[in-house]
């Protein structure tokens, strides 16, 4: 019996003490301040759904209103008069000037990170056939670390509601800095689809020089007033930022788009968490509780 004792009390003394409480993983006032910074976080997410959702609605309403301006009425120009000509021209393409069209601020999803993607792919395939103009915050701060010594200007903070007279100054940033060797320019951008649907799209345009060459084929006439010269100058200044302001509708209705759904599954995970939290907080509440109605059972009848 006494061997029996021993070996007994040998095995208690070989155990260590469990602390109290040590199958939560946080206590009572750390799970409770974690709910209400989930609490407060989801009320942020809420709001700036409902921000988003608001923008949202006046983005469309002016991607829908300017949808006939751009890019198609040139080309449908072209497509409508160069049956009169036999000759169709081609241009050998050397040099392209590319611009990406990203958001100056974040928390939008992932189409700031596709427009970055697709624009790394393909500057990789040759380097010494692109240059780069960046339009938004976010382009700017990824692209100038990977390629710095192909970027010839970036625009950041632009001016929101988006309209055709700063567009169209953002668009003659760009012809500036179409130098002689540039045969192209490329704008890469988010197309809307719908709400949930923005996918990544790419519009050539010519080179002044270019332009200037293929729209001598649509002229039926060979007197025009004002002088031929001067309006094929301001139609290519009309080209370029009727693209440029298309595109850039595009890419603020999928902003706010993306940014209201990202919103809303933000507020959505905030609100599981929340639920997790008030099921462990009454878990350690529950055993809290139970511990110290035991304490005092145990109390009592020792006495």
């Amino acid at each position: 019996m006494q061997r029996l004792q021993g070996v007994t009390l040998g095995l208690w003394s070989s155990f260590t003490p469990v602390p109290q409480y040590a199958f939560a993983t946080l206590n009572l006032k750390q799970l409770k301040q974690r709910m209400k910074s989930v609490g407060s976080i989801r009320k942020i997410t809420k709001a700036m759904k409902m921000v988003a959702a608001s923008k949202m609605k006046q983005d469309v309403q002016r991607l829908e209103n300017g949808k006939h301006f751009g890019i198609r009425s040139i080309q449908d120009l072209f497509a409508q008069e160069t049956y009169l000509q036999k000759k169709q021209l081609t241009f050998k393409i050397n040099k392209t000037l590319i611009v990406p069209i990203t958001s100056d601020k974040g928390l939008c999803g992932g189409i700031n990170s596709s427009i970055i993607r697709e624009t790394r792919s393909i500057v990789r395939q040759n380097r010494n056939a692109y240059k780069l103009f960046l339009v938004g915050e976010k382009s700017l701060g990824a692209l100038q670390r990977a390629f710095p010594e192909l970027l010839t200007q970036a625009i950041t903070a632009i001016q929101t509601p988006i309209n055709f007279a700063n567009s169209s100054s953002i668009a003659h940033q760009i012809q500036l800095n179409v130098t002689e060797d540039i045969d192209q320019i490329s704008v890469i951008f988010n197309q809307f689809k719908n709400v949930v649907q923005q996918v990544v799209k790419r519009v050539d345009l010519l080179n002044r020089k270019n332009f200037i060459a293929q729209f001598r084929l649509v002229t039926k006439y060979d007197t025009a007033e004002p002088e031929k010269e001067f309006v094929q100058n301001y139609m290519y200044e009309y080209y370029v930022a009727t693209a440029f302001y298309h595109a850039m509708l595009n890419n603020f209705a999928s902003e706010t788009s993306s940014r209201m759904n990202a919103m809303e599954n933000a507020s959505k995970n905030a609100g599981e968490m929340l639920d997790k939290l008030t099921l462990e907080y009454n878990k350690v509440r529950q055993a809290k509780i139970t511990v110290e109605l035991c304490e005092i059972i145990s109390g009592a009848s020792a006495v």
